[in-house]
């Protein structure tokens, strides 16, 4: 069913100040153990890690009241609303994974445990295996966002102001694309279906 509803000027806010604090946070990492000598480095990094947690925090909060396909004016079908929001559910744990794994890193310095102790090794680890999971999923989110804005579903102009939509596309090709997709979640959802009985 076709939701052709806008995304609130909050939820709008909120994704765009998220894109800006997440590519900061990116752009200061640190990049070895040793600069939380500097104290003030140190305090910084934990009251960034903190509210970059909150905010994630309050964001899935506020967001969730919300269809996975806000605005699109085309049927979605229910698996690919699943996939969707399986990924969503996946890039909210993986953005409360860094702030946390980066608190924790920050607790074990101030304990004085160095990078050959084993916690510290799985901290960071973690911390890193969140970051290069973050890249994946946020390119996955990007790509997916430029398909559907391709297919003109309405959903990218929901919550990007610019190159918006004015309708499903027409063009023969993303036509044919999309309904190989359509085909292609009704045998999954038909598979699916299939080991349930």
């Amino acid at each position: 069913m076709p939701m052709a509803r806008n995304h609130t000027l909050l939820g709008k806010v909120f994704h765009w100040a998220f894109v800006l604090l997440y590519a900061y946070g990116i752009f200061k990492q640190i990049d070895d153990l040793s600069q939380l000598e500097d104290t003030a480095l140190l305090q910084f990094e934990i009251v960034f890690a903190s509210v970059f947690l909150l905010l994630v925090v309050i964001r899935y909060g506020y967001m969730r009241r919300f269809e996975t396909f806000q605005g699109s004016v085309v049927p979605v079908h229910r698996y690919h609303k699943r996939f969707a929001r399986l990924m969503h559910v996946a890039m909210y744990l993986c953005l409360v994974l860094l702030p946390v794994t980066g608190l924790a890193i920050a607790w074990l310095y101030t304990q004085g445990i160095g990078e050959e102790a084993l916690a510290m090794d799985v901290a960071i680890s973690l911390h890193g295996f969140a970051a290069d999971l973050s890249y994946a999923l946020i390119a996955i989110h990007v790509v997916a966002a430029l398909y559907s804005r391709i297919k003109g579903e309405g959903v990218w102009t929901s919550m990007v102001p610019v190159f918006t939509e004015s309708g499903p596309s027409t063009n023969e090709y993303v036509v044919k694309a999309a309904a190989l997709e359509h085909q292609a979640l009704e045998k999954v959802e038909a598979f699916i279906a299939s080991r349930k009985d």
